[in-house]
């Protein structure tokens, strides 16, 4: 399952036109409806009332819900390879986000080179359970790009989009 972060910042990305936009907002909430009908079926599948999975998944009477009905010919959202090249786009290194994640994940699932980065010896002695200083500033770096983008989708959602802040920031 690939975190909502990068389906959301896949999703905010700027498009050339709002056909592009309409399109790819299309692709995402219907990945939403089919992962939705996918575990309404697995939960009633196994013994669960189809009201009881239904009402599990229910969204809250603040949210509008649109037509359920997902799109013919449905394309799921693009693999997180793709996710990740989308995201690194603006900066000057090409594929510098997927190798991030690929070494960030190494450490927290603890392969061979990721404990490689949690043990090393400082003047003779072993310390064990520290990140290495690349490891470190590696999550760092990709720490702050995330916040970068938190900030962004969060202002895109309280202000629904207005365009005032970025308009005095240009001035």
């Amino acid at each position: 399952m690939r975190p909502a972060w990068r389906r959301d910042s896949w999703l905010a990305q700027e498009q050339k036109d709002d056909e592009a936009y309409v399109q790819r907002s299309t692709r995402y909430i219907d990945e939403f409806r089919a992962r939705q009908k996918k575990t309404i079926a697995l939960f009633s599948s196994n013994g669960v009332s189809l009201k009881a999975a239904e009402q599990l998944l229910h969204l809250p009477d603040s949210m509008v819900e649109g037509p359920q009905a997902i799109a013919k010919g449905r394309k799921p959202l693009p693999p997180i390879d793709e996710l990740l090249l989308a995201m690194g786009e603006p900066f000057p290194e090409p594929g510098w986000l997927p190798a991030a994640y690929s070494l960030l994940s190494q450490v927290t699932h603890s392969t061979p080179t990721g404990l490689a980065h949690m043990a090393r010896y400082v003047d003779g002695t072993l310390r064990a359970h520290d990140i290495s200083p690349e490891m470190l500033a590696l999550a760092l770096d990709v720490a702050c790009l995330g916040s970068a983008r938190l900030i962004g989708l969060s202002y895109l959602l309280l202000t629904r989009g207005d365009d005032t802040a970025t308009v005095r920031a240009r001035s």
